[in-house]
């Protein structure tokens, strides 16, 4: 059981280390960790393509149809490798769009509101309003957005880790007092062991 726990807060403590490691560089480097990714994941699709492509072009059936996706998913990866920002600023623009999208639907809506007296009707196209701007945020920072949210994952991860090495401190400490509260005598320190 010793041993056990041993093992279980070594593990803890690496695992701690690390978070706070990669929360810092998510803090202080969330661009550049973003393009390191993106690009780690161009090579992986530009590898795949290229190992996908080799095997159909040397077959003597040729299937055309396999070796356009092959060469699909390489020049998928080039243009990620190439443009890794702006790959990482697709899901905010996404978002922003359909905000717009939404915002535009609620002053359609409120519109309507007015007609029929809906209470408090006002508030509807102010809401709609603010949806369109956090949109039109979204699309015209996206990437600076994708950046704060990995700085905050990087706070976090911070925390995480802070978190996990106060917890390994306070019970390798309550344990030390367990060894040294049970141990009263030569015999004691030989069972313990």
């Amino acid at each position: 059981m010793k041993e056990k726990l041993k093992s279980i807060k070594i593990d803890v403590t690496f695992s701690a280390i690390l978070s706070v490691a990669i929360g810092v560089m998510l803090v202080f480097w969330p661009g550049t960790i973003v393009t390191v990714l993106a690009r780690v994941i161009a090579v992986i699709l530009m590898v795949s393509g290229i190992t996908l492509f080799i095997p159909k072009i040397l077959e003597p059936v040729k299937n055309y149809l396999s070796m356009v996706v092959a060469i699909m998913i390489a020049m998928i990866g080039l243009w990620m490798f190439f443009s890794p920002q702006l790959v990482a600023s697709i899901i905010p623009i996404a978002i922003g769009v359909l905000m717009v999208v939404h915002g535009v639907q609620d002053l359609a809506l409120a519109v309507e509101g007015k007609k029929k007296n809906a209470n408090n009707w006002w508030s509807i196209p102010l809401m709609g309003i603010l949806s369109i701007v956090l949109g039109v945020l979204c699309i015209c920072n996206a990437f600076g957005l994708v950046k704060i949210g990995l700085i905050l994952i990087g706070v976090m991860l911070i925390f995480d880790g802070i978190s996990d090495m106060f917890i390994v401190h306070k019970v390798n400490r309550a344990s030390k007092n367990v060894v040294d509260s049970t141990i009263t005598s030569e015999e004691d320190v030989e069972d313990y062991l």
